[in-house]
């Protein structure tokens, strides 16, 4: 089981002809056949990339990502995850989606295909794909 954090949606949507885009169409493609997902947090920072909701539904299913709901678990994770980020001096306004994305794969022992690798000292059990730790 596969997150998706919401810079490797948009790469997939084709908005960016980057690098960094360029590793998350190949990453997508290694994974394809794995259960994927995003949460409702990623599909408020991609809603622009569609007119209506149906339609955000549809390009997420022509890529077999499903959208599921945020759990207690999960933001109780990113919660506790976010105090400490505070705690260690993080901007208040920072971040917070990023949490909430990180702490839903962690609710659900899920990895995490991110281009972002910040997250990891606040989410040691999480497991993170990114450009960094994929040498596949």
């Amino acid at each position: 089981m596969i997150f998706l954090d919401t810079s490797v949606v948009i790469d997939l949507f084709g908005a960016q002809q980057s690098v960094g885009a360029a590793w998350s169409r190949e990453a997508y493609r290694a994974v394809a056949d794995r259960l994927l997902m995003v949460n409702l947090v990623v599909v408020a920072e991609i809603a622009g990339y569609a007119t209506r909701p149906e339609r955000l539904l549809d390009r997420l299913q022509a890529f077999r990502i499903t959208a599921v709901d945020l759990t207690v678990d999960a933001c109780f994770a990113a919660g506790t995850a976010f105090r400490e980020y505070r705690r260690r001096g993080g901007a208040r306004d920072a971040m917070l989606a990023d949490f909430l994305i990180a702490g839903h794969a962690v609710a659900l022992g899920a990895s995490l295909m991110t281009r972002d690798h910040r997250l990891t000292s606040y989410f040691p059990d999480l497991t993170l794909i990114t450009p960094e730790t994929d040498h596949g």
